[in-house]
């Protein structure tokens, strides 16, 4: 089913939609729940947060891509859970590490302003990374959309944990200035 189809069931407020969506990409939810949260059962209920909260977003909004809609759901919905989980134990672990490591370069969103433009914030990040090589690319998605180690994501593609701090703070850097060309900071 494509996704129109899936986001049309979603406006007609069929039960269907999100069968039909966890079909197509409820395993990729929970990959992405489970790589944060590295436990099963809290994956998924991570994933059964984003499951309401995507009916209840849909309608009004009506997204573009409906997987990268699914996925940045369900990263939030785990970080809440993980953060929710981890309250007593502030500073620690992957998630502080890696939200840290992007927050001089990235702007907050916390006034009404500022969320009305995260779209085009989220457009021009999009932009950023499409000029990017692809192993770059690869190393930044990694970890700063799934979370994942530098130490796993040197094994996963075969290079040293220097490398991909290197590559990882290099990228930041021209995000940076990229960012401020285009005005966010």
């Amino acid at each position: 089913m494509q996704d129109a189809q899936i986001l049309q069931l979603f406006t007609d407020r069929d039960e269907n939609a999100i069968k039909q969506a966890d079909k197509q990409y409820g395993k990729g939810c929970r990959k992405i729940a489970l790589e944060i949260l590295g436990n099963p059962e809290d994956a998924e209920e991570a994933v059964n947060d984003m499951w309401l909260r995507v009916w209840n977003h849909i309608p009004p909004a009506h997204p573009e891509n409906l997987f990268a809609f699914l996925s940045a759901t369900v990263r939030n919905c785990a970080l809440n859970r993980l953060e929710t989980k981890n309250a007593g134990k502030r500073g620690s672990g992957e998630v502080p590490a890696v939200l840290d490591e992007l927050s001089y370069c990235i702007p907050s969103g916390e006034s009404v302003e500022e969320a009305l433009d995260s779209r085009m914030l989220q457009e021009s990040i999009n932009r950023f990374l499409e000029s990017l090589s692809f192993d770059a690319r690869t190393v930044f998605v990694e970890r700063y959309t799934k979370l994942t180690p530098i130490a796993e994501i040197a094994e996963k593609f075969c290079i040293s944990e220097s490398k991909v701090k290197v590559t990882l703070m290099r990228v930041r850097k021209k995000l940076k200035a990229y960012l401020q060309k285009e005005g966010w900071l």
